[in-house]
């Protein structure tokens, strides 16, 4: 799964770690990482989607077991 800049930026975001996506053209920041409040989370299934699209490489599991990332997936 690839996120696209939202501006229509016509760009891919780079991955900048802790869930948070980053416009390598404009600098938009989309931040899908826990928030200082925790009030906002990434669900495992789109963790997940994440995870697989990214080839499984295990920093792309924001906080979720493999397990419970192969659970999703099914």
């Amino acid at each position: 799964m690839a996120y696209w800049c939202e501006n229509g930026c016509g760009v891919e975001m780079e991955y900048l770690g802790d869930g948070d996506w980053k416009c390598p053209k404009c600098g938009t920041v989309i931040a899908f990482g826990e928030s200082d409040d925790g009030s906002e989370s990434l669900s495992v299934y789109d963790a997940a989607l994440i995870w697989m699209s990214n080839g499984k490489y295990e920093d792309y599991t924001f906080g979720y077991s493999e397990e419970e990332l192969e659970e999703a997936l099914r």
